[in-house]
């Protein structure tokens, strides 16, 4: 009985797992990347974007403080080692709402009346994905690629908002550059 236990606490790990993936050039030197630059703005992948020039700031700022904290300096005008593509994707999803209804009443057994019924929903939302290319300024070759899904959902609030890009950017950051 004594694994049975652990079940509950398994399944909720499980439910909490990380969405960062990340993929990487194994044949390059990231160690020579000093300097980096950020790409200007409407490079984009798959995806709708609507137009969302808001989050792309959000994200933009976050990237370079990001990197900054990691100890890469921004070069703007100069020559950079690196070059970052960030974008948010939005993608429309749909979630299904099914309700029950029933009631009934009689006396015993086979007598009396049941009556159920039931219906479902579907119901629309927008599912946001932060997605981050490191490109190598000198041979325009993607290096590094990381994508967290799903964390740019229901940010309503611009505090939240804010919040909820910096976290997404750290984390998908967290594994750039990659150890040796």
């Amino acid at each position: 009985m004594r694994p049975l236990a652990a079940l509950p606490a398994l399944l909720l790990l499980t439910a909490c797992a990380n969405s960062v993936k990340y993929d990487y050039d194994v044949s390059q030197d990231f160690s020579r990347y000093k300097t980096f630059d950020l790409y200007a703005p409407g490079r984009q992948g798959k995806g709708e974007r609507n137009g969302d020039s808001l989050m792309d700031k959000r994200i933009r700022a976050a990237v370079a403080a990001e990197l900054q904290t990691k100890g890469f300096s921004r070069e703007e005008a100069a020559d950079p080692d690196f070059l970052v593509a960030c974008y948010p994707i939005f993608r429309t999803r749909h979630y299904r709402t099914t309700t029950h209804v029933g009631f009934g009443g009689g006396w015993y057994r086979p007598w009396g009346y049941r009556v159920g019924t039931s219906f479902s929903q579907v119901h629309p939302y927008r599912e946001g994905s932060l997605v981050i290319e490191i490109v190598d300024a000198r041979t325009n070759q993607l290096v590094w690629q990381g994508s967290d899904e799903g964390v740019l959902t229901g940010l309503d609030d611009p505090e939240r908002a804010n919040d909820a890009v910096a976290s997404a950017v750290k984390e998908t950051l967290a594994k750039f550059p990659p150890k040796r």
